[in-house]
């Protein structure tokens, strides 16, 4: 007996953790693989703050832990609206909808927007889930270019140009996974206008936000003021508050008027999953309310570290790479691949040095452009180690086929 899958689950791609089956496949040999593909602050030693951990403890100890409101507990909802409040966006506790990490929301909010056949506009190189969502939905994703010779930014006329009668939305995501960038106020506002025009949500990742070394953006929600454009504001904790594995995020919906059916389809989705979990969701108020300096030491921490590794590939012949503005993410161009692709590149690392990344075209670059995705969260002492092994391949530039390991692990089918 054979059980055939789903045919939707046939283009379900996510580069970041399929290329983990490779190293695994070192792993289980007995190789040391340096893992820098997963932008997972716990896996690099950091924890989250006692004011936040606590309340959950408590709520685990004596507090109320059984099914919430499938939109979340009103304390938490409550939170975020002050937070969205201290940016300037007035929220109702109505329009805030708890989530399992902003990933269950960008599920929820394409699930109940999309039909086969529908196109939304997204970012490349951009979060690969959203593509994958897509996919799983029978939709057609349709890329706008991040410009790196412009340090990351959209050309908002290639934007307008993409949009077609099957547009429903666009997705924005700032500051920028894979790149760290920081897309300019000027840019989401001319994004807004070009949504308002063509009657689409804007569905704006802010996941980094708080995670910026200089100026950060201002929120899409905020741009949007003084318009009747439907904007969906995607938020966590996962990465501020090192609570990636809690799965604490939310959306939140400005202009709420010019989505209402929307925002009704998502609520029943919503409570078809019950809820997302309890016990996490105590952390949000601490965490939105409380103000230590502890996400501030944390961005110390990681600039001087990103320095580090911006340094490192300056002084590496043959490899160059635009300065992130926030977050703890590099893309990292390889400027001559050898006849190979990204993909070859990333996978002869990795069988040569044990240093794991993440080819640029699994967010969405062209496979010949050279790319990779690396995080450097890592002490400095693992950071080095690492770009002496990617200096070492760089200068072989011996990656224009794909290793055995990557053969019999079958990556190539990203």
């Amino acid at each position: 007996m054979s059980i055939a899958p789903s045919h939707r689950t046939a283009n379900f791609r996510y580069a970041i953790r399929n290329v983990v089956a490779a190293a695994d496949a070192l792993k289980r040999s007995g190789r040391e693989v340096i893992s820098l593909n997963i932008g997972d602050p716990q896996a690099f030693g950091f924890r989250p703050p006692a004011y936040v951990t606590e309340p959950v403890v408590k709520a685990l100890r004596d507090g109320f832990t059984g099914y919430a409101s499938s939109a979340g507990l009103y304390e938490a909802r409550e939170a975020v609206c002050e937070y969205a409040l201290a940016t300037g966006v007035e929220t109702a506790v109505e329009e805030v909808v708890m989530t399992s990490g902003a990933s269950e929301g960008a599920d929820l909010v394409l699930t109940a927007l999309l039909d086969p056949g529908d196109e939304v506009l997204l970012p490349a190189p951009g979060y690969p889930l959203y593509d994958a969502i897509m996919h799983k939905l029978g939709a057609t994703p349709v890329y706008y270019r991040l410009d790196d010779k412009k340090d990351w930014q959209p050309d908002t006329e290639e934007i307008r140009s993409l949009v077609t009668p099957r547009t429903r939305a666009i997705v924005l995501i700032n500051p920028s996974n894979p790149t760290g960038a920081v897309i300019a106020d000027e840019i989401t506002t001319k994004m807004l206008e070009i949504a308002a025009a063509s009657n689409l949500v804007v569905i704006t990742d802010e996941v980094y936000r708080d995670l910026c070394f200089g100026t950060a953006p201002k929120p899409a929600s905020l741009l949007a003021l003084g318009s009747d454009v439907p904007v969906i504001t995607l938020e966590s904790l996962s990465k501020t508050h090192m609570l990636s594995g809690w799965r604490i995020g939310w959306m939140r919906f400005t202009n709420a008027a010019s989505m209402p059916r929307l925002i009704e389809a998502i609520g029943k989705l919503a409570s078809g999953r019950l809820c997302s979990p309890t016990p996490a969701q105590y952390a949000v108020k601490p965490a939105l309310t409380c103000d230590d300096g502890f996400v501030a030491n944390f961005m110390n921490d990681i600039q001087t570290r990103r320095d580090l590794a911006v340094r490192r590939v300056s002084e590496i012949d043959g490899l160059s790479c635009t300065i992130p503005a926030a977050a703890f993410y590099l893309m990292v161009k390889v400027n001559d691949l050898n006849g190979g692709t990204d993909e070859h590149f990333a996978l002869n690392l990795l069988q040569e040095t044990g240093v794991l990344v993440v080819h640029g075209s699994g967010f969405g670059t062209k496979a010949d452009e050279g790319y990779f995705r690396l995080v450097y969260l890592a002490d400095e002492t693992i950071l080095n180690q690492a770009f002496d092994g990617i200096a070492s391949v760089v200068k072989k530039r011996t990656f224009s086929a794909l290793p055995e390991t990557a053969r019999l692990e079958s990556i190539t089918r990203l």
